[in-house]
């Protein structure tokens, strides 16, 4: 998923690992695994989108960095 999501905003690897730190991405995906197994990968790309908002994040301005 966290490819798919970079894919989306089109981020370099470089550029996308901080971000997935930053707003605790892999925990995100791991906590929520069971709920979003029921889901196609775009609608839980964009729950990630929501959750980096959610966080405080520029999800528009992630995608001008890409």
């Amino acid at each position: 998923m966290l490819t798919a999501l970079r894919k989306r905003l089109g981020l370099p690897h470089e550029v996308f690992i901080p971000v997935a730190k930053e707003y605790g991405l892999v925990r995100f995906l791991f906590d929520h695994y069971e709920l979003l197994s029921y889901y196609d990968n775009d609608y839980i790309v964009d729950d990630i989108l929501r959750y980096i908002e959610e966080q405080g994040g520029d999800t528009n301005e992630l995608r001008r960095i890409g």
